[in-house]
């Protein structure tokens, strides 16, 4: 379970060395309005000794100087605490202090910080010996342990899977409904649907069951389509499945079968096809790695040559930028272009299979058995090759596919495909499909495809479930080809064009032709689309569309657009708007300009916390109108009850608490989510073997909620049922305006302490004093350089007001 602790008020200050003190000391004094002469010794940097009379001359405290001046630092022993290297979180680990406080790199350490070991027998490694450029940082306050190691002290990257959550158990439904409801004169129709998805997570394990339900006025539809049960094997990179599945195999077509599957877990390939930046830091800087504009990498590296493996791309096409952040606050940038860090191909794979092939909506037929097994792989890093059979009653396949990457940016495959069915005869037949794509410059890229097949040649459903003529069968298309062009300019926007061709083995043929084109000028948009028959018999529904957007404030916009589509041309404008992140509706009325009809509608969508919501109403001057309704979400069940989301719940998600707080706002990777009157909320979808970010909205919480971590990362996968806590603590502020018994105004820079001597604030210009948290009521003490401790009195009403950040009361200071 992931937790996120609040403890802001109670961080230490970070260790400082004397001559670092001096210029902090000097800020202080700065701040309350003092100047050090030059020369002044506040402190010697190297006893690291104060002179306590001129602290006080200058209106600092002593015993305040001599606190900044150590170092936070564990007691000796054992403790439990928050381990981060290189600014990667590394978990909770047991680790142990020496009576100096010097911390031991015994082997636990090492294991979870996954560190080198260096050639010793103790116990406490010399890992600083090996490495002293290691810069140790100690939080007793967050009980955290930062470590920043040289890039060579790193273990070499291996594939874990022991760093992400797993487990857990919910129940949940997903649904999606729709209803539409027509009136054209004394007569009406109906219809609606619901698709639902049901199933559970358990131990790692997904069960899901898919169905669709139609009502067409008074006659109602069940179709089930598909249910099984799922389960990822992170040590083996496996995924393994059973029930009603989709046929899987990378080289030849796939079926709905009833039975099991065995594949490669494609979220945990994906981990391997990491990358090695290297550079140069001039100081302990922080490395940000950065692709089409997205961050994919951070992490803070020491001074000196740093190496950065198993990178992980969004795509093996693009150029890497990385940025190099320095402590002096010098910042350098640099690209690696994407051939030198390897264009790469898709991860290699296997898949097995083995059942009978299901019937899902097709005529009469048998249901035979049937295997099936496919691999792929790379033979060399740029070339790939995949292989696959299939083997059922009266019908056998095999296939065998190539990628190549020839040169930069450009992508060629091919495939082939032998079968044989046996059911209506000895039939034989191959299919050949290849495609290229090449990007030509920055501006332009070309995509081309194209299949060609014998006439003998039948996919696995259609042996099985399609009885058909030899003139039916020569109707099927013999050969296509397609062709695709796009092109992109910063002022003249984007424009892509396509043509595509079909024929059969009659002889006959037909071909479209599309295109596109989209700009902004300002804010105002504009795009255009096109689509058109070429040639051939079949009848022409030419179609053209133009759209213009104009903003109409911040959140509002208007547009008209005109559409030609078989004749038919039709003119219209409308009007939409976001109101919040809540609610939106839109507007617009449309002329045909053939009958002259003139149709108005109206829609709204509505996020009311747990549901989507759409309502439109559409109506013309023939009295004819209709009604539309629908409605999304999912409904987990858990230990904690019943929550609801906004959004469908996928394979792995989590659940997570703000406290007990009601309509708190959190961002997730699906958007944005409410808690229920529990506090509880879904985190409807998480990355498998990914980092997924939480983070709760600050603005949404009550003015007297507190809550310093609103941020999380998750690590969880396929199948885990993860959690996260949000630590919300309500607080009390107060603005205190302090004065003496005999009336006289505190000296602004006064420290505000406990009984105990921990320190809490400092006194203000005005003799005000601010308290963060004045719920724990336990004595406060002031004391100023050359006067008498004084402890602070004040009264605030019993209840506070939740509505404003701080109360304001008067204070005295009785010795």
């Amino acid at each position: 379970m992931s937790t996120v602790k609040t403890d802001r008020d109670g961080e230490a200050l970070p260790g400082v060395s004397p001559r670092h003190l001096r210029r902090l000391l000097a800020g202080l004094a700065l701040s309350l309005g003092t100047a050090l002469p030059t020369g002044t010794p506040l402190a010697d940097d190297n006893t690291g000794s104060f002179d306590p009379q001129t602290l006080s001359q200058r209106g600092i405290d002593p015993q305040l100087a001599n606190l900044l001046l150590q170092a936070p630092r564990f007691a000796s022993g054992r403790h439990a605490l928050n381990l981060s290297v290189n600014g990667q979180r590394r978990g909770r680990v047991d680790v142990v202090f020496d009576d100096r406080g010097t911390l031991c790199f015994n082997q636990a350490l090492l294991d979870a910080g996954n560190l080198r070991v260096p050639h010793a027998n103790a116990e406490c490694h010399g890992f600083l010996d090996a490495y002293p450029q290691t810069v140790i940082e100690q939080d007793p306050a967050s009980l955290s342990l930062s470590l920043v190691v040289p890039t060579d002290a790193l273990r070499p990257a291996v594939q874990d899977v022991s760093g992400y959550q797993t487990g857990g158990f919910a129940g949940l439904l997903n649904y999606d409904l729709t209803g539409l409801y027509n009136e054209y004169g004394d007569d009406n129709s109906r219809f609606g649907s619901a698709n639902t998805e049901v199933g559970f997570n358990a131990g790692d394990w997904i069960v899901r069951s898919r169905q669709v339900r139609t009502w067409q006025d008074k006659v109602s539809r069940t179709t089930h389509l598909d249910a099984y049960a799922q389960r990822t094997f992170a040590e083996q990179q496996a995924v393994f499945q059973a029930g009603q599945l989709n046929l899987y195999n990378p080289v030849l077509a796939g079926a709905q079968i009833t039975g099991a599957q065995v594949l490669t877990e494609t979220a945990l390939q994906d981990q391997n096809q990491g990358a090695t930046i290297t550079g140069i830091a001039n100081s302990p800087a922080q490395v940000e790695v950065r692709q089409s504009g997205t961050l994919i990498h951070s992490t803070v590296v020491p001074a000196g040559p740093f190496s950065l493996t198993d990178v992980r791309r969004l795509n093996g096409r693009s150029d890497v930028e990385v940025t190099i952040r320095e402590t002096t606050g010098e910042e350098r940038r640099f690209t690696v272009p994407a051939a030198m860090l390897g264009l790469g191909l898709p991860a290699p794979g296997y898949s097995v299979a083995a059942g009978r092939v299901r019937k899902v909506g097709r005529g009469e037929g048998a249901e035979p058995w049937v295997v099936s097994g496919g691999w792929s792989g790379a033979l060399h890093p740029q070339v790939s090759i995949g292989a696959g059979v299939l083997i059922a009653e009266d019908y056998r396949a095999s296939g065998l596919n190539l990628g190549w990457l020839p040169w930069q940016d450009g992508q060629f495959q091919i495939s082939t495909r032998l079968a044989q069915a046996s059911r209506l005869g000895n039939e034989r037949g191959v299919q050949s499909d290849f495609s290229w794509s090449q990007r030509v410059s920055e501006r332009w890229s070309i995509t081309t495809a194209g299949s060609w097949r014998s006439l003998d040649y039948r996919d696995l459903e259609d042996s099985t479930y399609t009885t058909t003529t030899r003139e039916q069968q020569r109707s099927r298309y013999r050969d296509q080809q397609s062709a695709t062009a796009s092109w992109s300019h910063p002022l003249l926007g984007a424009f892509s064009a396509g043509v595509s061709r079909s024929s059969t083995f009659t002889g006959d043929s037909s071909s479209r032709a599309l295109a596109s084109w989209g700009t902004r000028f300002g804010r105002v948009s504009v795009s255009a689309s096109a689509e058109w028959q070429v040639g051939g018999r079949q009848q022409s529904d030419d179609s053209v569309y133009v759209n213009i957007s104009v903003p109409l404030g911040e959140n509002r916009r208007g547009r008209v657009w005109a559409r030609n589509a078989g004749g038919e041309q039709r003119i219209g404008a409308g009007l939409s708007e976001q109101l919040n992140d809540q609610l939106s509706y839109r507007v617009g009325v449309e002329r045909d300009s053939r009958d002259r009809e003139v149709e108005s509608s109206i829609g709204v969508s509505a996020l009311p916390y747990y549901s989507q919501l759409d309502v439109n109403y559409t109506r013309n001057n023939a009295e004819r109108s209709s009604y539309q309704g629908g409605a999304r979400g999912g409904v987990v069940l858990h230990g904690g009850g019943l929550t609801f989301s906004p959004y469908p719940v996928r394979e792995t998600f989590a659940l997570m608490s703000v406290g007990d707080m009601a309509g708190i706002q959190v961002n997730t990777p699906s958007g944005p989510v409410w808690t229920d009157w529990q506090g509880q909320a879904v985190v409807p979808q998480l990355s498998p073997y990914g980092r997924s970010p939480v983070e709760v909205q600050t603005r949404s919480l009550p003015r007297n909620a507190d809550i310093s971590n609103g941020l999380a990362v998750l690590s969880a996968g396929r199948g885990a049922v993860d959690k996260v806590e949000f630590g919300v603590a309500l607080t009390r502020r107060a603005l205190l305006n302090v004065s003496t018994t005999d009336g006289r105004a505190l000296p602004r820079g006064a420290a505000v302490s406990t009984e105990d001597g921990e320190f809490v604030t400092l006194v203000q210009e005005g003799s005000q004093v601010f308290l963060p948290d004045v719920l724990d009521r336990s004595p406060l003490w002031i004391s100023a350089p050359g006067q008498a401790r004084c402890r602070l009195d004040f009264e605030l009403p019993e209840r506070g007001n939740p509505d404003v950040y701080y109360e304001t009361a008067s204070a005295r200071c009785q010795p």
